[in-house]
């Protein structure tokens, strides 16, 4: 299932196809891609795996924005012309990256305007999907944001929404909470039947009836 930030497949292939200068490359696992506070020149598109956004603070744990997945575009700031990277973005187990240049991309968004207009559309949700993520921190239990977490990650897999290795440090940095409090509700929910491990964890759709009630 793709979610709803996601550009559609049609539009996906457009600038794909578009684009004459470009480099895919692949991370390992926690290899970082760039590191908030660098020249912003380039945005990258995600082709396999999983990506998390962090902005770190002196003194302070860092805070997860997003976590993205297959068919996501992160670093678009530059667009905007923002010179410089507002976060840090880590490779979360083994991933392709498309690296496109910023004069590159312009040059597509202004040569097409139905994949303009698609590309903003998918700007729209990206924004609508940072707010939801903030009002979770805001107003939801930590079993919840938990919950939800584990959901999306299972949701941008293409293994049969099975989340790749991810540490319990970085999904208490994903929620707001420390790693003993992630240990112990992830070791609650295993008990209840909502995730198995195996390889990674599989997160049973059960945990979206019990803490995402529509």
């Amino acid at each position: 299932m793709r979610s709803a930030s996601m550009l559609s497949a049609r539009t996906e292939k457009a600038i794909l196809k578009s684009v004459l200068s470009r480099t895919i490359s692949r991370y390992r696992n926690k290899q970082i891609i760039y590191s908030q506070g660098t020249t912003a020149n380039t945005l990258f598109y995600v082709r396999e795996g999983n990506v998390m956004l962090a902005i770190r603070s002196k003194g302070r744990q860092p805070a997860v924005i997003t976590v993205l997945g297959a068919g996501d575009f992160f670093g678009q700031s530059c667009l905007a012309g923002v010179p410089l990277r507002m976060s840090t973005a880590t490779a979360i187990g083994s991933c392709s990256i498309l690296t496109i240049k910023k004069k590159e991309m312009m040059r597509i968004l202004h040569a097409d305007r139905v994949t303009a207009n698609a590309f903003a559309s998918y700007l729209l949700s990206v924004i609508k999907k940072y707010q939801e993520h903030l009002v979770n921190l805001l107003v939801n239990s930590t079993e919840q944001r938990l919950a939800r977490a584990l959901l999306q990650l299972a949701q941008s897999s293409r293994k049969g929404g099975l989340i790749p290795k991810i540490s319990q440090e970085v999904l208490a940095n994903m929620v707001g909470t420390t790693r003993s409090r992630t240990n112990f509700l992830m070791n609650q929910f295993r008990k209840r039947g909502f995730v198995r491990y195996n390889g990674g964890i599989k997160v049973h759709s059960s945990l979206r009836t019990m803490y995402l009630p529509r």
